[in-house]
């Protein structure tokens, strides 16, 4: 009988290999990946900024409704709570968004050892990172 397999659309998905795969780690990344959102993190954990003017300002190309989904989002996700009215809302990081920043920290790692510099072709951007941030 010629043609008994089935179209790949018909076939039903394959299973992830490791249980977490599926679970955990895609729930994150879909939480977490929405342009902006871990630069918003970054903003709050690093710099302390927590409103939205600041947010604008120091994220050249953010939009005002792009910030505002962002932060609706944000607040959905339990990452920030919103606190005050008009031109005295704030916005701050939950334990939730808190845990997040250890993410920004493996980036910032990450970046230290493969993009430092201005360009990111020289050497020190390909030397790795020593404890305590020497470079080699």
């Amino acid at each position: 009988m010629r043609g008994t397999s089935r179209p790949s659309w018909l076939r039903p998905a394959a299973a992830p290999r490791l249980a977490y795969q599926a679970d955990l780690i895609g729930r994150s990344v879909r939480t977490l990946d929405k342009k902006w959102t871990l630069l918003i993190l970054r903003d709050m954990a690093f710099l302390g900024l927590t409103r939205f003017t600041e947010f604008l300002r120091n994220n050249p190309g953010l939009t005002p409704r792009v910030l505002s989904r962002r932060l609706k989002e944000m607040r959905r996700e339990q990452l920030v709570t919103r606190s005050g009215a008009g031109r005295a809302v704030v916005y701050a990081l939950t334990a939730r968004g808190q845990d997040a920043v250890f993410i920004l920290l493996a980036f910032l790692r990450y970046g230290q050892k493969y993009h430092r510099g201005a360009t990111g072709t020289g050497d020190a951007a390909r030397a790795p990172i020593r404890e305590g941030g020497e470079t080699r």
